[in-house]
């Protein structure tokens, strides 16, 4: 038995947690798979919820899609048919960084040239920008 602290929809603050161990008969919330750096997330049913494997983080390394290698601060794993690796994006002008599933980034292209900013770089009417 150990306390675990998350936020939900109704409460804030600790909770008894029984992780399958056994234990006083104290009344907990069940965890499904190892825990260890996991995000924890709700299952939709009550009492439990569920550590997930494909998102891990550390404290200081967050991983997405597997495990970490521990040398870097953000790893995102790829296996099978993906569109995007990532997306950032400004979802009212569709501008921002992709990364597709073949590992290519990709500047999403401005409808105009916005603001130049030093040290900046703008995709905009097939032409290429770079701040200096």
């Amino acid at each position: 038995m150990s306390n675990i602290r998350f936020v939900d929809s109704v409460n804030v603050g600790a909770y008894t947690v029984n992780n399958g161990e056994g234990g006083s008969g104290s009344i907990g919330i069940n965890i499904l798979e190892n825990v260890n750096n996991y995000i924890i997330t709700a299952t939709g049913y009550p009492n439990i919820i569920q550590g997930e494997p494909n998102l891990q983080f550390n404290g200081l390394n967050l991983s997405i899609g597997g495990n970490s290698s521990g040398t870097s601060r953000l790893e995102v794993y790829h296996t099978g048919s993906i569109d995007n690796l990532m997306l950032i994006r400004n979802t009212s002008t569709n501008t921002g960084i992709k990364v597709d599933g073949d590992g290519r980034f990709q500047l999403l292209e401005f409808a105009s040239l916005p603001t130049p900013i030093e040290g900046g770089i703008v995709y905009a009417s097939n032409e290429f920008y770079v701040g200096i």
